[in-house]
């Protein structure tokens, strides 16, 4: 199995310490289990030093200590692996390209995160089953020293049974892969239900059909999968379980006539089986968790290997020595293809052929699917270009100097997403006295709250004010360079003409460097440049003068 696998490549002592389980527990059950038969027939024990209740208590103790200990070391092992495992698929996302993160899916990775919880359930449920199967052993081996054919018997028969769940367990394992096919299209569906909520409330039929056609239906047909295993699991439970009646029934009423069987081994045979019914019964039942941790295992196993196909960054070495001091951003014949997910093209964007140049205000315009947000991730090292080259001051960015390029600029995207907590270690205490300068630059004096505790901003805010807080932040990176896609469209007139007429040129005399996309026609006098988008390309760049409204327009 899967899983067994995993635990031997995270602990080369794995297995030693199955076969010291198997060894010792077999001598210590094995001996309960003849112990229990001397006593009911009256023999005593030979070489016993001591009384017979001290030794079955020993025997105890000594089953109790040794499952602990090895529970123990499957729990730390486990406890290892899901750590070990989480913390190497954040690693490799954080160091993967954004358009991996994109093919790989949000949805993927928290199933995934989820799916090594079940490990944690692994040491008592590995113990139990390992314990089961050296009881179940041990019990047909005295079985077999009674009466060898007798024991070849109910060899014969428990053979028989274990092919049956096997073959049954194979189909279940079908089914569960359905079902957890289906659980990562409800995580999407419902990211869609829970992000998009407001847009869900506009509309009824967009209401209706996310709830009928999607969560309800894909719920639904999970339900019917997992009613479907459950049932199966049950039919081989109650198979299990009714077929060791079977066997007794063998044993009283055909073992005596047939294979003339004495009456005492009769009744060691009758005490034997009742002695192994319970650890079967442990074993049938564990079939559901190892079923589902093979497939959990599986799909980890395949998260990582897909993870490891995507491009990489090396995030401790940067391989270009960027100067300080902003120059320039120079697209040189840069485009970006857009493939299907069997890597078939789609379309393509750009070529571009531009600088953007220290201090430049850049307005970005253009319709819908113009291209303007793939440029967009392009300039801010989202996305690397399929052609051509990009050059910051003069020099050729390369795949492993683009997070060190990105770390040199500020974007605020659409969504204007603010952390819940402070990762970029800012000093956000209110005594902060430029942090304070800009929150009265946005107006937020009266809206701001400070958690000093946790040394962060409530950003429980408006989008509009979202946006103004995240400018703070992008402000307090002190970077020369500072992308803004559409920041101005979620606030109000006033303060909307108060951005473009009072913060933009604050910017310009600090130096930075502004690239805003916006559709704000009323303050393009505001750019020293406009650059506007149609069918993926910048089919205007324009150096703005008194009459640049109308120079676009035409």
């Amino acid at each position: 199995m899967n899983f067994i696998r995993l635990l031997k490549y995270r602990s080369g002592s794995f297995f030693l310490l199955i076969a010291l389980l198997g060894i010792i527990n077999s001598l210590v059950f094995g001996s309960i289990m003849v112990f229990i038969n001397n006593v009911i027939a009256g023999v005593g024990l030979p070489f016993a030093l001591l009384p017979q209740s001290w030794l079955y208590g020993l025997l105890l103790l000594v089953s109790f200590i040794l499952n602990k200990t090895f529970q123990t070391c499957i729990a730390r092992l486990t406890n290892s692996i899901v750590y070990e495992y989480e913390s190497a698929v954040i690693d490799k996302l954080r160091v993967s390209t954004f358009e991996s993160f994109e093919k790989l899916g949000a949805q993927r990775v928290y199933t995934a995160i989820q799916d090594t919880r079940l490990l944690a359930q692994l040491p008592s449920n590995f113990v139990n089953a390992v314990n089961s199967v050296v009881i179940i052993f041990c019990g047909v081996a005295y079985m077999c020293w009674l009466s060898w054919k007798g024991g070849a018997l109910i060899l014969l028969f428990m053979t028989l049974l274990l092919i049956f769940y096997l073959a049954r367990n194979s189909a279940i394992e079908k089914q569960l892969n359905q079902v957890r096919d289906l659980q990562n299209d409800y995580h999407r569906y419902l990211r869609d239900f829970l992000n998009g909520f407001r847009e869900i409330k506009m509309s009824l039929q967009r209401n209706n059909n996310i709830y009928e056609h999607y969560l309800k239906h894909t719920l639904h047909r999970a339900r019917v999968l997992n009613d479907r295993t459950s049932i199966r699991y049950l039919i081989n439970e109650l198979t299990g379980n009714y077929s060791w009646y079977i066997v007794l029934g063998l044993i009283l009423f055909i073992m005596p006539q047939v294979l003339t069987i004495p009456a005492a081994r009769i009744t060691a045979f009758v005490v034997t089986i009742l002695y192994i019914m319970g650890p079967l019964a442990t074993l049938i039942s564990s079939f559901p968790f190892f079923t589902r941790l093979k497939i959990a295992v599986e799909r980890i196993e395949g998260l990582e290997r897909e993870i490891d196909t995507y491009p990489q960054y090396d995030l401790e070495k940067e391989t270009v020595s960027f100067p300080e001091n902003f120059r320039d951003i120079v697209f040189n014949n840069v485009g970006y293809e857009y493939k299907d997910a069997g890597g078939k093209p789609l379309f393509e964007v750009g070529p571009f052929n531009l600088s953007i140049r220290k201090g430049e205000v850049i307005f970005i315009t253009g319709g819908n699917g113009s291209g303007k947000s793939t440029f967009i991730n392009l300039l801010t090292g989202i996305y690397m270009p399929t052609q051509g080259n990009l050059l910051y001051n003069g020099q050729q960015l390369v795949m492993n100097s683009y997070p060190w390029y990105s770390n040199r600029l500020s974007a605020i995207f659409t969504g204007a997403y603010l952390f819940n907590e402070n990762y970029d270690g800012f000093d956000l205490e209110e005594d902060n006295r430029v942090l304070q300068k800009y929150i009265r630059m946005m107006e937020l004096e009266s809206i701001v709250r400070f958690d000093s505790a946790r040394k962060t901003i409530d950003n429980k805010l408006s989008m509009g004010q979202r946006k103004r807080l995240a400018l703070i932040y992008a402000l307090m990176e002190n970077r020369d360079v500072i992308v803004l896609d559409e920041w101005a469209a979620e606030q109000d007139p006033v303060f909307r003409a108060y951005f473009y007429e009072q913060i933009i040129p604050v910017l310009k005399q600090m130096k930075k460097t502004v690239i805003a996309v916006t559709h704000d026609d009323k303050y393009y006098g505001q750019a020293d440049r406009i650059l506007h988008f149609d069918y993926g390309r910048v089919i205007k760049d324009i150096k703005v003068q008194p009459v640049a409204h109308s120079a676009l327009a035409k």
